[in-house]
């Protein structure tokens, strides 16, 4: 397994968790913290650097089955500035092509890659980058099939993530997606996450219990737009109802999560101060982001026993599926709580991953 852009192994981890067994896995991470959590983690995986120094003859075995990556996103982000492949980090997808061009014209190409990115890739200039993608992909001989995929299905945190996974041989054999609500193996995934695991009587435990609610019905009771428009983003709920559809684009903080407005810390008490709001804990939890401002900013404030606060580094963890203080130690040295905010929010989910590798390996295992 070739796990680029690895970030703290959440690639590895799920793919292990859907039964995987690797001979040898090469890990790329230019974030030191990241690295030293996924060594810490993944002791026998090779550390690769950087990725634009990778030289395949060099630096890898002659086969890989599998190829990973979470691609920095920041180039295609709605959060971000959306310069795209004018953003050096959008071109490093070019360097994930580079790979597999080398494998497959030393005659043993990768049998399947997963990638993931934000979903804010699909409609970057007018849909020009994907498609600028999918040709590359497609003319390097793979099939080639995306979907969005959410971690609130599995995990009590809206994160709307782009999936593309490609694969040799396949044809018109059985597909990886479309992977549904509805789909049988969603269903089993979720059933056994939710009996295998016992949370803490915090937020998480809130916010799981949250997570799907049924056919209850959002009560809006008031709205604090100034103009006395009913907008999105001023949107005030009663938190007898469920959360709103959270949204990981456009508007402030209140549009992004969806959640119930309880109060604000600002001094002014402007409701308009996004990063003073304030939110109920009995919705999801807004998309945990691994950049900009500070980490109120990255998980959101919420009101708990009477006390604000955000989110701990250990509820983050849980959000996207990793063990308890996954990323707390590395060794014997202690991850600051800023890095570990960070390390979450830039981290694909867990349960999503194992979601992909399990229908992966039921294809395989029908060949």
């Amino acid at each position: 397994m070739l796990d680029l852009f690895s970030g703290i192994g959440g690639f590895h981890k799920g793919f292990e968790q859907a039964g995987y067994e690797f001979e040898w896995v090469g890990f790329s991470e230019i974030d030191k913290y990241a690295a030293m959590v996924y060594q810490e983690r993944f002791p026998d995986a090779k550390a690769l650097g950087d990725i634009t120094a990778i030289q395949p003859s060099r630096d890898l075995p002659s086969n890989i089955d599998i190829l990973c990556g979470g691609f920095p996103c920041q180039a295609f982000s709605i959060a971000g500035k959306r310069r795209g492949f004018d953003d050096t980090r959008g071109t490093l997808f070019f360097d994930i092509a580079r790979i597999l061009r080398h494998y497959k014209e030393s005659g043993k190409p990768i049998n399947y890659f997963v990638l993931e990115n934000v979903k804010g890739l699909l409609g970057h200039d007018n849909g020009r980058t994907f498609s600028t993608i999918y040709k590359v992909l497609t003319d390097l001989g793979y099939t080639v099939e995306c979907q969005l995929l959410n971690t609130k299905w599995l995990l009590p945190q809206n994160r709307e993530r782009i999936y593309i996974v490609g694969h040799i041989g396949r044809g018109s054999r059985s597909k990886v997606f479309p992977i549904g609500e509805s789909d049988s193996l969603l269903q089993k995934s979720r059933k056994t996450r939710q009996a295998s695991r016992q949370y803490s009587t915090t937020i998480t435990q809130n916010l799981m219990r949250g997570a799907h609610s049924g056919g209850e019905t959002l009560i809006q009771v008031g709205n604090v737009d100034k103009k006395g428009h009913n907008s999105i983003w001023g949107r005030v709920y009663d938190t007898n109802g469920i959360s709103s559809t959270l949204n990981s684009e456009g508007g402030g903080m209140g549009a992004k999560t969806g959640l119930y407005q309880v109060g604000t810390l600002s001094r002014k008490q402007d409701s308009y101060d996004f990063n003073s709001r304030v939110y109920s804990d009995q919705g999801l939890a807004k998309t945990l982001a691994g950049e900009g401002g500070n980490n109120d900013n990255k998980t959101g404030l919420y009101k708990l026993d009477n006390k604000v606060r955000r989110l701990t580094p250990k509820e983050c963890e849980r959000l996207q599926g990793f063990p308890d203080n996954w990323t707390a130690y590395a060794g014997d040295k202690k991850i600051s709580d800023t890095q570990r905010y960070k390390m979450c929010g830039n981290a694909v989910s867990v349960p999503v991953v194992e979601l992909v590798a399990t229908k992966i390996r039921s294809i395989d295992e029908q060949i």
